[in-house]
């Protein structure tokens, strides 16, 4: 049993009961007095505490010459960051509260997000300011802003957490950020320069032992395979314009939708070889995410309203379902046993059973929703809603539960709110 220190309350009131008593008074009467103040003492702290709480419980911070209010939060809880496209900031979501404790500033039309490997910072990619902010997830505000190439788009932190690289989709480079330092370390080419000048696609990925970024290059049909060590690139070809990558949790495999090829290629990230390119079945394949246990890999059709299923080892294919309008982007459950579906041009999110390879549930969202994040726990789903007017109207956040997936809350954010990233810092 924990012993009472010397000058606790429990102590002291020991030696008030062990005082000698005054000539004519009893003990019931010290005891029933001393009650008294202990309850007394107790009721001034509880009232001191209650009033520090209050004061905390909402409050204003300004930065930049913008005042935000900023709500109550959960000390140690996880947060939800939102980038803001159309209006050049990241908003932050409490997960135990479901508030918006921020609205961070950043450069110019921000697009995509990455935290870093202890959830300690984010990386916000400005793709009109070429810049990249580095917002600090415990305070919340932007530490450094690092200018880079022009476009920045989507971002990748390698493996051992030290590096940072930055695809740049109008520039046909990727760009290496030394994490300690914020600097620059390197511009990589990519593609033939010989080739089809164009756009890159807004994607990049490494292979679980950090060895390998994959680049999607849609201008020029080809993925472009960087070694993280000696910066050398590979280009493999792939179907007509590939826009996302996943991996399997092996590495032994990266696999490419390709839009305009209505088709998957498969790639052995081992010999850096193509293993084949097989059609979808579906129009234009753009989001793809591989299960857990790498057997499956899922990519949504935009044009046709569909998600096929892809046995990684045989590339057959195990299933086409049919989901809602314009489907953007899947992400799977930890277990593996649910398939989340954003469908842009419905305003819908669909659920699927990957035992039965059909849709469960179809649950309606905010409009335009495009990303989807689980919270720490996979308790939650947060889906971003860009809103119905990207120049005017204001975006939200979607909160799902996912016991039952149903929707607890829907979060007012600002304009065009677009990539998102849950972190619970360390």
């Amino acid at each position: 049993m924990k012993k009472a220190l010397p000058d606790s309350p429990k102590t002291q009131k020991y030696r008030v009961l062990m005082t000698r008593l005054p000539e004519g008074r009893s003990a019931s009467r010290v005891t029933s007095e001393t009650h008294r103040r202990a309850a007394a003492f107790l009721i001034r702290i509880a009232l001191l505490v209650g009033l520090a709480l209050f004061s905390a419980g909402s409050f204003e911070t300004s930065y930049a010459g913008k005042t935000v209010a900023r709500a109550a939060q959960t000390a140690g809880s996880g947060r939800v960051f939102v980038v803001n496209t159309g209006s050049n900031s990241v908003s932050v979501v409490d997960d135990a509260s479901g508030a918006v404790i921020a609205s961070i500033p950043v450069g110019e039309r921000p697009i995509r997000i990455v935290a870093s490997l202890d959830g300690r910072n984010v990386y916000v990619s400005n793709f009109h300011g070429a810049s990249i902010s580095v917002i600090d997830t415990v305070n919340l505000a932007v530490t450094a802003t690092i200018a880079v190439e022009p476009s920045p788009q989507a971002s990748a932190i390698t493996m051992d957490g030290t590096r940072l690289f930055v695809v740049h989709q109008h520039q046909q480079v990727v760009s290496v950020i030394d994490l300690a330092t914020d600097t620059v370390l390197r511009v990589i080419p990519i593609g033939d320069p010989n080739g089809v000048p164009g756009n890159t696609a807004g994607d990049i990925l490494f292979t679980p032992n950090g060895r390998y970024a994959f680049v999607p290059n849609y201008s020029q049909n080809v993925v472009d395979v960087i070694d993280t060590s000696t910066y050398a690139v590979t280009a493999l070809p792939t179907g007509a314009q590939p826009r996302r990558v996943a991996v399997t949790p092996s590495g032994n495999r990266v696999f490419v939708a390709n839009f305009n090829g209505d088709s998957v290629t498969a790639v052995d990230a081992r010999k850096l070889s193509v293993v084949d390119t097989v059609a979808t079945g579906g129009n234009a394949p753009r989001g793809i995410a591989v299960n857990p246990r790498g057997t499956e890999v899922y990519v949504t059709n935009v044009h046709t309203g569909s998600v096929t299923v892809l046995d990684t080892r045989t590339l057959s294919v195990l299933g086409e379902i049919r989901v809602d309008n314009k489907p953007w982007n899947v992400i799977l459950n930890a277990d593996g046993s649910r398939a989340i579906v954003t469908n842009s041009g419905s305003d819908t999110v669909s659920i699927i059973d990957t035992a039965t390879l059909a849709v469960v549930k179809t649950i309606p969202v905010g409009h335009g929703p495009f990303f989807a994040v689980f919270n720490g726990d996979q308790t939650k789903l947060y889906i971003s809603n860009e809103g119905e007017n990207q120049a005017f109207d204001l975006g939200s956040v979607t909160i799902i539960e996912t016991a039952t997936y149903t929707v607890t809350g829907t979060v007012p954010l600002e304009r065009q709110p677009f990539d998102l990233v849950f972190v619970n810092p360390i």
